[in-house]
């Protein structure tokens, strides 16, 4: 194998296979990538793979003799971002060495023998679905904060996938908060699946590299695995396996108490008020009354601080406690201006929305205050 590719398409095509391989050492060939030529085109195929989660991407490069090559992508990235010119030259030998090339720079690395490194093949799973990148991304962005990050529930470590009134239904908890998220697409079949819960590792890469996939990712998947094509580039992942739980009661339907204000401000009111906290909660009491909250934080050695702002408020006076981080989780991902919270007691879950949109949604359990 020979080949001659950009400087800067190779540091991009190894920068996103980095994420994707095995750290650990009980598998050492899992460190390594594999680099092959396409028969009959300029193009080379870059795959990384830790056995949960694969990618495949390809870039264009001078192919002057076809083969492939396996070996390790730390070590070649490594090299590769700190070339100065504009093209490197990479060439693999029968006796498994690597010589790569970039202007003056000359290095050999050794390889492994490719039939050793696993195989990714894209399959023709039943479960369609065809979105938008930009639509993809928002069920990512507006998802994947409020799943779980510890294995104690490993059924919450993703964001469930289902269908709901023609559209697909994009849903995440941790069992103290939950993001939820309805998007239509041109095309949606569930095949043998009612749902499926993929990996917040999977949907953190997919979302890191949304440009390359073009305006539109097809997306497979049956019970087993979930694959997102896009023009050059697949991700392949195997889903988490058990049930995940219903939601729908969880989500309240007749919380009477309702606010409306500026999310921009309410954020920087969170930013100042739980600044002083040490606790991991970071505690926040806020108050409501005719056209005002009152936002305070917990008295401690540090201090204390509050802070008020405008609202539209018309109802009794309120108060309840919150983890300020989940409310600035949530407040950071939504688009509109002005967002809606929805109360029924200090102990009850709380609904946030946007107030101009309904197609998302967020439920926040509430924290016990005592001061």
């Amino acid at each position: 194998m020979e080949i001659l590719i950009k400087q800067e398409v190779l540091k991009g095509a190894l920068q996103n296979l980095i994420p994707v391989i095995d750290k650990s050492s009980a598998k050492p060939i899992l460190s390594n990538f594999l680099m092959r030529t396409i028969p009959d085109q300029n193009m080379v195929e870059f795959l990384a793979t830790d056995h949960e989660l694969s990618l495949i991407e390809r870039f264009p490069a001078e192919v002057r003799a076809e083969g492939s090559m396996c070996v390790n992508a730390r070590k070649m990235y490594d090299i590769s971002k700190e070339f100065v010119e504009e093209e490197v030259r990479i060439q693999s030998t029968e006796q498994l060495w690597i010589h790569v090339s970039c202007g003056k720079s000359q290095l050999r690395l050794p390889s492994v023998d490719v039939g050793l490194y696993p195989q990714t093949l894209v399959e023709d799973l039943s479960g369609k679905v065809s979105i938008s990148t930009n639509d993809l991304k928002r069920a990512i962005d507006m998802t994947l904060f409020a799943a779980q990050t510890n294995e104690s529930r490993r059924n919450l470590m993703g964001v469930n996938l289902s269908a709901k009134s023609g559209a697909t239904r994009w849903l995440a908890t941790d069992g103290h908060r939950l993001a939820q998220i309805l998007i239509s697409v041109d095309s949606l079949e569930m095949g043998d699946v009612e749902d499926v819960i993929i990996p917040r590792k999977a949907l953190g890469e997919v979302r890191r590299s949304l440009e390359l996939f073009g305006e539109r990712v097809d997306v497979s998947f049956d019970e087993r695995v979930m694959q997102f094509s896009g023009e050059n580039i697949v991700y392949k992942t195997r889903l988490i396996e058990g049930k995940f739980p219903n939601c729908d009661p969880i989500i309240p339907k007749d919380n009477a108490l309702i606010c409306s204000l500026d999310r921009e401000r309410l954020m920087n009111s969170l930013r100042i008020v739980s600044s002083i906290s040490a606790e991991k909660l970071r505690p926040v009491k806020l108050t409501l009354s005719s056209g005002k909250m009152l936002l305070e934080s917990e008295k401690t050695d540090y201090g204390e601080v509050s802070d008020e702002l405008q609202v539209e408020y018309a109802s009794e006076d309120f108060q309840i406690g919150f983890n300020s981080r989940y409310l600035m989780d949530v407040l950071s991902v939504m688009e509109e201006e002005n967002v809606k919270l929805e109360f029924k007691n200090p102990m009850s879950p709380t609904v946030i929305r946007d107030v101009e949109k309904d197609d998302f949604l967020s439920v926040i359990m509430p924290l016990r205050i005592e001061w």
